[in-house]
């Protein structure tokens, strides 16, 4: 389970509470809700794991691994709303589990498992099946392959994008199926600095241990993101034009150090992602459409010199995490940064909604967010 704690504020059974902040550069607020879930379970891994908003980001919708449904949370009412069982088999069926899925209009999902991915409706039946493996590649060739991440744009010619790995040479492609023509484009992120030189393959199975990366759509872009490097790269579908953004930082580094190894042991691997820890990790950007400015965190940890005996932690007993936020105009230009000191621990997914920043959390064992307040940074920061 992840989990997010931040350390001034006492989480009681109150169900929201807020703290005002401020210093010489910025002011912002940030409160805590609780989720009331009116006796149901929810899955605090599942929404950790696979959440979007829906289509007017009045609600969420999460995954169940409990069940196999979506369960939505309404996010004005900070309450449980409904629940949406999937079938894993059948002529409906989505598969043994999700991977991931997206809210579409019309109450309709875009459902990735391992092997498939397809659109169902609102009542859990099937609508369309999408074939990557029988489409076509630029060559005219079968492309025979199934990317793992999978991001669906409702256009005029319903277009599907996917990043495809490479393992052998260690890079990572931007792959664009267009549903009508049954197509697979290709597009080449240029992943080597941010992904290749920052992977290590195992002496012993020689599969790679690699950084994550962030695939979103957002803003009319679908964006790339990497775990251990601040590089960004988007791709406008509009107008078909592939760009990287690279800007400076003053709080983080740009990237990690490359690893010591190519090619090591597993203790050698976690030494040297432990490492990567301590100097940087990035999350994925958020568009805000109210103030058209792109959110980023980050964070640099702080591991104790000495575990306990009975530790379970992969990477050594965690002392303090310092969480970092960078805003973005619409075209990816830098405008502040700051860090969140009253944040730590931070190793989850978040979102904007009404102007504020949400981060989800564990409220002894029951669904809550925080919440700050982005108004106050962004008049401020400018």
């Amino acid at each position: 389970m992840k989990y997010f704690i931040i350390l001034i504020l006492l989480l009681s059974a109150c169900t929201a509470r807020e703290t005002e902040l401020e210093n010489p550069s910025v002011s912002y607020s940030i409160d805590t809700v609780r989720i009331n879930s009116k006796n149901e379970i929810l899955d605090l891994w599942g929404f950790a794991s696979f959440s979007d908003l829906d289509y007017n980001k009045k609600s969420i919708f999460y995954y169940n691994s409990f069940n196999h449904s979506l369960d939505n949370i309404d996010l004005d009412k900070l309450e449980f709303i409904k629940r949406i069982a999937f079938e894993k088999d059948g002529p409906n069926g989505t598969g043994e589990i999700f991977v991931g899925f997206d809210v579409l209009k019309n109450d309709h999902f875009f459902i990735k498992s391992y092997v498939e991915s397809a659109i169902f409706d609102g009542t859990g039946s099937l609508i369309q099946k999408l074939d990557w493996r029988n489409s076509l590649n630029a060559n005219g060739e079968i492309y025979n392959d199934y990317p793992v991440r999978q991001i669906i744009v409702e256009s005029e010619d319903l277009l599907v994008f996917g990043l495809s790995y490479d393992y052998e040479n260690i890079r990572v492609n931007l792959d664009a199926l267009s549903i009508g023509k049954n197509k697979v484009d290709r597009l080449d992120l240029n992943s080597k600095k941010s992904y290749g030189d920052l992977s290590i393959r195992s002496a012993q199975s020689g599969n790679i241990v690699d950084p994550s990366i962030e695939l979103t759509h957002q803003n009319n872009k679908i964006i790339i993101s990497y775990e251990f490097s601040n590089d960004i790269v988007y791709y406008d579908y509009k107008v078909k034009a592939l760009k990287f953004v690279n800007y400076n930082p003053t709080l983080t580094p740009q990237s990690v150090k490359p690893p010591n190894i190519s090619v090591g042991s597993m203790n050698e691997i976690i030494k040297e992602i432990k490492h990567f820890y301590e100097q940087v990790k990035y999350y994925r950007p958020v568009w805000d459409s109210e103030s058209k400015q792109y959110y980023r965190l980050s964070t640099k940890t702080i591991f104790v010199e000495e575990n306990k005996a009975n530790s379970k932690a992969t990477y050594g007993e965690t002392q303090e995490i310092k969480v970092f936020l960078t805003v973005f105009d619409a075209e990816f230009n830098l405008l502040s940064e700051l860090e969140i000191e009253e944040l730590s621990d931070f190793d989850n997914d978040y979102f904007i909604k009404d102007g504020k920043l949400w981060l989800f959390i564990n409220l002894d064992d029951e669904m809550g967010f925080v919440r700050i307040n982005l108004n106050n940074v962004i008049s401020n920061s400018n």
